[in-house]
């Protein structure tokens, strides 16, 4: 809609202009400050803009926080919804959402009818998540409805090995069934595939998941090149080998690819060995993606301490800026800066406010 495609760059100005009268702008948490920006020089001024989200998912990857700065600054109308639609009226995991969003007791090893935990170690994470998909399949599920989130890549509870656990599972070898191997991935036909940059001209972007439905050697295509054929709901995009980089197995992925979506069933492997990521954004995040079934495995204590932990904080001074923009009372808001210390002072340009001046500038002349 403003015009950013693969070639652009956070530095450019993208020129497109949304004619709308009324535009809606969804899953604003994800929305960094370079995009907020960008969309506000594209509609005109007598258009009306709403902004949806959930200031308690994770920020933007991008800098800044705009969506929580909007809302804590309070100059413009608010209506906050408690009733959640994902999952169904008495969902337990709606439930626990709201309990962590409070501050709220709860015990998070209590067994509901769409909600369990399994405790483990880290080593029997991936025995247990296959278990669990097994018993899944078994039960009539598939692939597309069965998600795993977790935070990190590495290790044996990290998003790589549990991929190639659960390609065995969901779409094992078969002699009939074709393969592609790039690097240490081996792709197979029917894998369920995750988008991980935007490809705007094939209208498929980070995040998006997919099933791979054809794998083409290079001698059977116009192309000459080895080639694998993902259908995004419809869409069918081709990628050569070289462009596979763009892909990875979605069995498990993080939960910040997972933000904006919504799963019938996730499983969230939470351990010690996350702790860097363990945070109640993060956390409640990967649980609200479930739509009819949740189960968390791991150490309840690695997930008490995460859902305790808020993470870095964003230091911006957006809130008060738009305070002191939209202020009717001609009243001074004061907009905090940055204190200046030895830990911060290389950060400041050693030649700010010197645009313009050279060293002759100094120099005097002999009369």
């Amino acid at each position: 809609m403003i015009g950013w495609t693969r070639e652009s760059k956070p530095d450019d100005i993208l020129e497109n202009e949304i004619t709308a009268k009324l535009v809606i702008i969804d899953e604003m948490s994800m929305v960094d400050t370079w995009l907020m920006f960008q969309l506000m020089r594209a509609v005109p001024n007598d258009c009306q803009l709403i902004f949806v989200g959930d200031q308690d998912q994770l920020p933007s990857v991008g800098p800044g926080q705009v969506f929580r700065d909007m809302i804590d600054s309070k100059i413009m109308p608010q209506v906050e919804l408690e009733e959640g639609y994902r999952q169904q009226e008495g969902s337990s995991i709606i439930e626990l959402a709201h309990q962590i969003k409070r501050n709220q007791p709860f015990d998070i090893a209590a067994r509901y009818n769409d909600r369990s935990f399994i405790p483990c170690s880290t080593d029997q994470i991936p025995q247990v998540i296959n278990q669990v998909v097994a018993r899944a399949v078994d039960k009539g599920y598939d692939k597309r409805d069965i998600q795993v989130l977790a935070p990190i890549y590495k290790g044996k509870a990290g998003i790589k090995f549990l991929n190639q656990e659960l390609q065995d599972i969901l779409n094992p070898k078969a002699d009939d069934k074709r393969e592609l191997q790039f690097g240490d991935i081996v792709y197979r036909k029917n894998d369920k595939v995750l988008q991980l940059v935007n490809r705007p001209e094939d209208n498929v972007f980070n995040g998006d998941i997919g099933e791979v439905i054809g794998i083409f050697m290079a001698a059977e295509n116009a192309l000459n090149k080895d080639v694998v054929v993902v259908d995004y709901d419809g869409n069918e995009v081709t990628y050569t080998k070289q462009d596979l980089t763009e892909l990875t197995h979605a069995y498990c992925c993080s939960i910040h690819k997972a933000q904006g979506s919504e799963f019938p069933i996730v499983i969230m492997p939470v351990v010690r060995a996350y702790y860097r990521m363990l945070q109640k954004n993060i956390l409640y995040t990967g649980l609200t993606r479930a739509k009819q079934s949740l189960i968390i495995c791991g150490e309840r204590q690695a997930f008490d301490e995460g859902i305790s932990r808020t993470g870095l904080e964003r230091m911006t001074s957006f809130s008060e800026t738009l305070r002191a923009y939209f202020n009717d009372d001609d009243e001074e808001v004061h907009i905090p800066v940055g204190e200046l210390t030895e830990d911060n002072m290389h950060l400041i340009s050693p030649l700010i406010n010197m645009e313009g001046i050279s060293p002759y500038d100094y120099q005097t002349v002999d009369e």
